[in-house]
């Protein structure tokens, strides 16, 4: 081998431990920044909460189910928090008395998943939804949304959203629920929550006078002057010093009105009050003066003489109201009494690795 081939040979093999030199370094490098890749997976999934934080009554509460509630409640405990600070804004993670502003958000949010659960629970036990679990949910709002579609595919009209979101759909069905439970508790041959007809007229009599507008009948006396003549405070200032009597001996009309608290008219409907009329009148006690108002050009001022309340006609009109009330009472403890005997098993650090940028 002359001096020139040893050159040539020499420069080959360089150029041979260069590349493989190379590639070393780039497989090197490649294995180096695998292993950060996986790193900075297995960091992240260590932070993230998992799929199941625990049971309540022995049922999975999930991830995506408590999020979904940290969703609903977020509005109301952000304006409590605002307003119990003072601030502009929500520091979170920042101590709030002895916890945080995100702690008081996963317990409210589960709160209202222990108490929806109930609902739904007792709906489908009425037959007025097909499931008892988030999951559930999600499924029936997936029906909903494909028949909806599928109609107007169909051409067919559509009332109402043709396509709900979660939060929208989940609002209108448990309020539907709840409405609805109220009536199925409460009827049947054995009733779950049975409101009698004494009870009914035991609160009633407890609360009589806010029942009692629609069967009182007010004997007033109207005292009326002219527009032009005095101002509405000139007017009530003269009536509260001198007595209806001197006014109207002096150029105001004085006669007699009556008003129906049923029907909210004037003297057999002959004439229509103005409605802060007939909500004040309903206020007064006999012998004092409503405020003026204006009718047919003259400022007006009423004097309550008598009232007479038919307290069985009052009771006609108001039993339906007050059972629907008493109802809704008894629903109202029957929940809180199966959310507060119900188990709860949850995983209190995984809920605390539910972060604000989870709900998002």
């Amino acid at each position: 081998m002359n001096s020139t081939d040893a050159s040539a040979h020499g420069l080959r093999a360089a150029r041979h431990r260069g590349r493989r030199r190379t590639r070393l370094l780039v497989a090197a490098g490649a294995a180096v920044l695998a292993c950060v890749v996986v790193a900075g997976v297995a960091v992240t999934g260590a932070g993230a909460a998992p799929a199941e934080l625990g049971t309540i009554g022995g049922t999975t509460v999930t991830r995506d189910e408590l999020l979904f509630h940290m969703e609903r409640v977020r509005p109301a405990i952000e304006n409590e928090v605002l307003v119990e600070t003072g601030s502009a804004t929500v520091d979170w993670d920042a101590p709030l008395g002895d916890t945080t502003a995100i702690d008081r958000l996963r317990t409210a949010a589960l709160d209202e998943l222990a108490a929806d659960r109930v609902v739904f629970e007792l709906g489908h036990e009425h037959g007025l939804v097909p499931f008892t679990d988030f999951a559930g949910f999600e499924q029936t709002l997936a029906d909903t949304n494909t028949a909806r579609a599928a109609q107007l595919g169909e051409g067919e009209v559509v009332y109402g959203l043709t396509s709900f979101r979660a939060q929208e759909f989940y609002g209108r069905l448990l309020a539907d629920v709840r409405t609805k439970l109220a009536s199925a508790v409460s009827s049947g041959d054995d009733p779950l929550i049975d409101v009698s007809e004494a009870q009914v007229r035991d609160a009633f009599e407890a609360h009589a006078d806010d029942w009692t507008l629609n069967a009182s009948t007010y004997a007033l006396t109207r005292i009326a002057v002219p527009l032009a003549s005095t101002t509405a405070e000139q007017f009530a200032a003269r009536l509260a010093t001198e007595g209806v009597d001197a006014v109207g001996s002096t150029g105001a009309t004085v006669s007699a009105s009556t008003l129906d608290g049923a029907t909210g008219l004037l003297d057999g409907g002959s004439r229509t009050p103005d409605p802060r009329l007939v909500a004040e009148v309903a206020t007064l006690p006999v012998g004092a003066l409503s405020s003026p108002v204006v009718e047919q050009g003259d400022h007006v001022v009423y004097r309550v003489d008598t009232v007479t309340v038919d307290r069985d006609a009052a009771f006609a009109a108001y039993a339906s109201r007050i059972r629907a009330q008493l109802v809704n009472d008894a629903l109202d403890a029957l929940i809180a009494e199966r959310v507060a005997a119900q188990d709860r098993q949850m995983d209190s650090n995984a809920l605390h690795q539910l972060t604000m940028e989870d709900t998002h």
